[in-house]
Parts: structure tokens; sequence; C-alpha cells
């Protein structure tokens, strides 16, 4: 044997030997690592990732959560030339390969060792296994399992299935992940809508998503989309004239966002946070549809009303001047530049714009605004601006624009209901709505502020509040659960303590009055009396039945009979809604049903409702079972209710709400205002059967809004401006006199029951076993005072 047998011999063992060792490491690596790779269901069925999305009732958007976006879609949708663009691109032997392409492989390999290498050896199928698993591994352990989970893939789903998973998982720049959501944000449309030159630049995307990003680079993002068409043409994937047509078209990508359609970022946070946390992290990333109760027409018009509520008032109140004054700049030009800057540097508040004044004439002013352009306030957007001394102090009306702003004035703009411009200024006082049905307690629209991104503090379920005579019919319910009618008798009479002189509002004193007559015109000192002739071991946990926890409420307090202990707006509009459905507790609530791509319905809301027959009729014989629902309980007694709105009915015909009757003219809405001491804090609740509002105005560092300003001058026309337009075409809906109830004409000074023609007689409703005395009797529900014993007075 000579020595090239020898040499080839030994060649020959050492190659055979290095064979079976690589194949004995492959093998041990394949069954050490084979168990690890995850199972099937792990991948066919994977999680994909997509933002929280919040809707209203009928369906628009509100609000989307969470930077990665990936909006599924199916083999069918996608269409056939972007597989070719991404075959062509990524993996041009997709349909012959079992997951690893030997060949492709072995290329790149015999390319680096050369130091020539002609691109990536791992196929579509890799890609997709690097992207499901793996992270944070040893790059040799990572890589092998790639392999093992590719082929794994193959054997386990179908061409048509690998390519579906892949291109709904890949990512493809500015938190796209998947190529519908690459498409809706790079190019706002579907996927089946996508040009040629599109589909070409998305896929030129997946080397390196940052790097040949259009938005960053045009010149290299047209580079790499020509290598894709080019290859698709040589593939014989599109022909001559398509790739030079493709190859001409100009770059179209921007980055998009989603567009809301309903303006609601108060409800949009309380879901987030509810959202956060129910289900952590993954609220953010786990594709949730969460609808709401809120209509988003009834929302749009609490917006309205809230905000030209705010407004009108701030503007009633004067002009505070501008928001920044700067000296304009010598030089062409040198001022405008300077005040665009500021410009971009500020954000809009709600609809006011900021602009700099940029010229002035007697009655009118220029503007400029952060786009460039230059408007024109006229003298009907400018007259209302009467300098603001305090809040119940300014000047008298302007004479000329010169009195109200100088050139270099930071300003807000806006426009006006007939598309003109005029002055603006974001309202220092701000407040809250809240509406919802009083039958189950589904929340119809909730406004916590006059702008979110200005401040974000929701005064609807944050801001606790003193709610002043708002407060008084839960007390005068439990009057009424206890004995007291409508037509009972207390002392309207000053009412001296070592600690405590109370007055009413007006600062007059009637003597003896009725609660009815009390409650319409909110005497502070009847309610006094009231409470503690009932005593607050009565009054306390009565009030309780509203949703008020009573252990929040101070012991030996009297003044909780006028609203001086602090709630929310929520909470107020929780106990209304017991009068507005007679008589039963409801909770609020927010979230109707949440959706989830991957497994569908995961909640549907199940809320305790009012019937008024049968909440779960029997089914018909042949039918299915219909959807059951549980009654909500009774918490105060349906005759109690009936009176409570009677009463509250002639606070709007008579009493601080007849704006309300005068303008809206429905016979089924009553309420009851508020106003705290000094003008603090101005309330109104108001309902009918279908819909229950409460409307809150104040400073969120509670000075007052005015020593002439009422619940009835400020809250009152909100509440007017959100329901008259939430009600259109409703038809009237009053709460039904119960068994039991009777209405008898009574005498209104004495209480007692008129005689046959007596003059000044007026009806009032009473329960059977309440009726009062005819005239000339005594009223045992009286509060007599001058009695010394019985009931207490003081």
């Amino acid at each position: 044997m000579n020595i090239v047998q020898k040499s080839l011999k030994t060649l020959f063992w050492c190659g055979l030997f290095a064979g079976l060792g690589i194949v004995m490491i492959t093998a041990s690596a394949y069954l050490y690592l084979s168990p690890k790779l995850p199972p099937a269901e792990d991948y066919r069925n994977v999680r994909l990732v997509n933002p929280l999305r919040i809707y209203t009732s009928d369906e628009k958007l509100i609000a989307e959560f969470g930077e990665v976006r990936r909006d599924p879609i199916k083999y069918e949708e996608i269409p056939p030339l972007l597989i070719d663009a991404l075959i062509a691109s990524e993996d041009s032997r997709f349909y012959q390969h079992n997951g690893v392409d030997l060949r492709a492989l072995a290329r790149s390999v015999l390319g680096i060792l050369t130091g020539n290498p002609s691109g990536g050896g791992s196929t579509l199928t890799m890609q997709l296994a690097k992207n499901i698993s793996f992270e944070g591994e040893s790059p040799y352990s990572r890589k092998f399992k790639e392999i093992l989970l590719a082929l794994k893939i193959e054997r386990e789903l179908n061409k048509e299935e690998i390519l579906e998973l892949y291109l709904n998982r890949i990512f493809f720049g500015i938190s796209a992940y998947g190529i519908s959501a690459a498409s809706s944000q790079f190019y706002n449309k579907p996927p089946s809508e996508l040009t040629l030159a599109e589909m070409a630049m998305l896929v030129a995307l997946l080397p390196a998503p940052n790097t040949i990003n259009p938005l960053r680079s045009e010149e290299r993002a047209l580079t790499f989309r020509s290598r894709v068409l080019r290859r698709m043409n040589e593939l014989g994937m599109i022909t001559r004239s398509q790739l030079e047509e493709a190859n001409n078209a100009p770059l179209t990508a921007q980055r998009y966002g989603v567009e809301t359609e309903v303006e609601a970022p108060y409800i949009a946070e309380m879901v987030r946070l509810e959202m956060q946390a129910r289900y952590g992290d993954l609220a953010l990333m786990d594709g949730f549809e969460v609808f709401t109760t809120v209509h988003s027409e009834t929302q749009a018009l609490a917006n309205q009303a809230l905000t030209d509520g705010l407004e009108n008032y701030d503007r009633n109140h004067g002009y505070r001047g501008p928001e920044n004054r700067l000296s304009p700049v010598s030089g062409d030009g040198a001022s405008n530049e300077m005040w665009l800057s500021i410009l971009g540097r500020t954000s809009n508040v709600g609809d006011q714009m900021p602009a700099f004044v940029s010229s002035i004439e007697e009655r009118s002013f220029n503007a400029l605004l952060r786009n460039g352009e230059i408007i024109t306030v006229e003298w009907d957007g400018i007259r209302w601006a009467k300098r603001f001394i305090n809040n119940s102090t300014w000047t008298s009306s302007p004479r000329s624009a010169r009195e109200v702003v100088e050139v270099g004035d930071l300003v807000r703009v806006t426009r006006n209901i007939d598309g003109r411009w005029m002055l603006g200024q974001v309202p220092a006082a701000n407040g809250g709505l809240v509406s919802v049905d009083p039958n189950s307690g589904a929340i119809l629209a909730l406004i916590g502020g006059y702008d979110f991104f200005q401040s974000n503090f929701n005064r609807v379920t944050q801001a606790r509040r003193q709610p002043g005579s708002n407060f008084k019919p839960f007390l005068y319910a439990a009057a009424l659960e206890n004995g007291y009618t409508a037509a009972s008798l207390v002392n309207d009479a000053p009412l001296d303590r070592s600690d405590y002189r109370p007055e009413n509002f007006s600062g007059e004193f009637l003597g003896p009055i009725t609660l009815k007559y009390a409650l319409t015109n909110s005497k502070n000192l009847v309610s006094l009396r009231l409470y503690d002739a009932l005593g607050e071991d009565v009054v306390l946990p009565y009030i309780s039945r509203f949703g008020f926890n009573e252990n929040e409420f101070p012991r030996n307090d009297l003044t909780i009979a006028i609203g001086s202990h602090a709630v929310t707006p929520l909470e107020i509009v929780t106990g209304y809604a017991v009068f507005a459905n007679g008589g039963h507790k409801v909770n609020p609530y927010l979230i109707e049903r949440i959706n989830n791509f991957n497994d569908g319905n995961v909640y549907q809301a199940d809320p305790a409702v009012v019937c008024q027959i049968p909440c779960n009729p029997e089914p018909e014989l042949d039918g299915p079972p219909g959807p059951v629902s549980y009654p909500a309980p009774r918490v105060i007694d349906e005759s109690v209710a009936y009176i409570m709105n009677n009463m509250l009915r002639s606070v709007v015909t008579d009493g601080s709400g007849r704006r309300i009757n005068r303008e809206i003219g429905r016979p089924d809405l009553a309420g009851k205002t508020g106003t705290t001491n000094d003008n603090f804090d101005l309330w109104f609740s108001g309902f009918n059967g279908d819909m229950v509002t409460t409307v809150y105005v104040g400073f969120d560092n509670p000075q007052t809004l005015g020593r002439d300003e009422q619940a009835a001058t400020v809250a009152v026309p909100i509440w007017i401006d959100f329901m008259e337009d939430a009600l259109e075409g409703m038809p009237v809906n009053s709460m039904q006199q119960p068994d039991g109830i009777v209405t008898v004409r009574i005498n209104p000074e004495t209480g007692e029951r008129a005689l046959p023609n007596e003059a000044g007689a007026v009806f009032e409703v009473f329960r059977e076993e309440n009726l009062p005395p005819e005239s000339g009797t005594q009223n045992p529900g009286a509060i007599n005072p001058d009695q010394e014993s019985g009931q207490r007075i003081f």
C-alpha cells in the first residue's frame, strides 16, 4: 500500500468517524432539545399581540391603548402578489423545502467561509420559528432549536398556514406587527388595497425595519424596494412593465395613527385602569375590545353642554389677559418665526387654539396660528372681553380691540357656532357631567372635566365636593319614610346655637311651612330642624340605602342636612337614580362587554335591573329561554319614591329649576339644585324615567364662583343643554302612581285637608295611612314650634 492509498484510507476513516461524531452529536442534541420545543398549539394558536380598543355601545372607537399593533387577517385576505413579493425576497424555494433549505444554508456557509457572503440561509419557516420562541438563549442553542422547530412546524402546518402565521407575526417597524397593522400604519388601508409598489415596500422592510424605514430614509427605502421588485421579475412573478411602473411609483408611506370617532378621554382612562386591574399587562397587548354603555351621540351632547357651559361662565366673568406677551422682534419675519416656534410647543386646550396677535385695528385683530395662517377676529368675537378683576368683579365692556389685546399677545382663539373666529379663554373653573340609565345603572355619558389632556383629574369619580341642597332629597325621603308627609309643617325660623348660626340662602324666614314648599324653595333651616328631629341614627342608615357610605359621614354634625359632607357626582347620580326608578338601587357600570381576539367574548355585564314586569317571564313552549336578568333590590318604599318625584317636580315647575320647565317643557322632569356656602360649588341633579343626570361646576382649588352665581345660573343651563337634546323624540316617562297613594286638597298654610270650596287650596299626594287631618285639627306630622313635648325642636 503506497503512501497515497494510506493517506486516503486515513482520510476516509477520519471522515467516517467525524461524520459519525456529527451524527451522534446532532442526535444527542436533538434528543436533548426536542422535548423543549413548544407544543404545536403554542404556535398554531399563538396569541397575537393587539392593542386595547375601547368603543361606544354603538361601536364607535373611543381610544386605543398599547404600543404594539397587530391586526390578524386570514390567508384568503392576503393578496397573492404580496405573497409572491415575500417569497421572492425572503425564500424563493419556500414551496420546495421542508422548513430548512440545505442548499441555501450551504451557500450561506460557503459565502461566509470565502469572505463573500451571499445572503442568509434562513427560510421563512425558520424566521417564523425564531419569532415564536427562544429569546435569551445562547446563539448556537437558539439556532439549532430554530431548525428543529422549523422542521416541526412544516410537519404540523401546511404552507398556507405558515404564510398566514408569518405575515401576522413579523415586525414591520413603527410598532406594527403583521401585514395588516403595517398596511394600516404606513398606508392607512387594508392589505387588499395595496399597490404592487406598496407591497414591495412593506416586504423590503423585513430584513431591517428600523433602518430601511421609508419615513427615515427615502433613498435607502427605494433601493430595497427595487431589489424586491427586480427579484419578482426574475422569478416571473411580475412582467417587465409592472416592474417599471412600480419602480417609478413615488413613496407614499406616512405615519398614520388610529382615528378615534368619539371624544371621551375620561371614559377611556376609566376603562384602561379597569382593564389593567383585571388583566395586568395583557390588557394592552391581548387584543381586547371593550364595548362601553356610552352611546356616541349622547356622549357628544354631554361634551358640548359642559364645554359651552364652562366657557359661557368664564366669559361672563371677564377676560384675564393673554397667556404670554412677547415684544415684536425687528427684522422681516423674525417675530413670526419666533411665534411659530412657541406655537409649535403650545397645545390646544379643548377646542381653543393658541395664536399670536400680529396686528390690531380699532374693532378687530389679526392673529397667527400654528400652521402659519393669519386669521381675523372681528368685534363680535371680542366685545365680551371685559377686564377680569375677581370672580365677582369686572370692568365695563371694552370699546375697542386695543383695550383687550396687544401685538405679541399669546391668546386663545376658537370658532363660534357660525364658524367665525372669536377670542377665547381657557376656563378657570371646571366641572363634570354624568348621566345614567336609572333602570340598569348603565352610564350613558360621562365627562370629567373641560379638557382631559390639560387635567386628567376626573371630577365625576374623584372630586369629593359639598353638594349643598342637592343632598336634601335623601333627608326628605327619610322623613317621609318615618311618618312625615309633603304637607307636614316645619318652622322656618332662626336657629341659634353657640357653635353655629345657619341661615337660608335668601336670608328670609317664613315661619311654619310645608315640607314640599321647603324643598321647592331650598329652605336650609327646615332641613336642619328635620335632621335634628329625626336624629342621625335614623337618617344616616337610611341615606346609605342610596349608595352612600354611612361610615364616612361624621357624627354630631347637623350640617349634613344641608349637604356639608363631600361626595362625588357619581355618588349623587346613583342616589337620584333611586327616585327616578321608583325606589330600587342600581349600580353604575361602564363596561357592557369585553371581547378578545383569541377567545371571543370574555365578559358580559349582568346588572341588576328594575323590572316593571317579571324580570324572567316564562319562555314560550317552543322557544328558547331568554337572557336571565336579576331584579334590582328595592331600598325605599314605592310610595315614598312617588311622593319624592312629585316634590322634586315642583322644584322644576316652581323652584330654582323652573328654567327647565320654561325651556324644555316636558312634564316628566324633576330634580334639585345645590349651591354651597359662598357659591363655591354648584350642582343640579335631575331625571325622568329614562335618564338621570348630575352636573357639577366648581374650582379645583375651592373658591367662590362669584357672589351672584347659583346652581340655577350655571349648573342648570348645562343640564338643560344636555337633557333637552338627549331626550328629544323620547316619549314622556314619569313614575306611575302606585297603589296606596291618594291625592287630596290641602290648605298650604296649615298642612290640613282643605274644606270644600276653601280658597287657596292646593292638591297634594299622600300615602293612605298618612292623610293629613281635616281643617281645624292638629297635623300629626307637623313640628310645632310651640310644642314642648313630642318631636324635639330648638
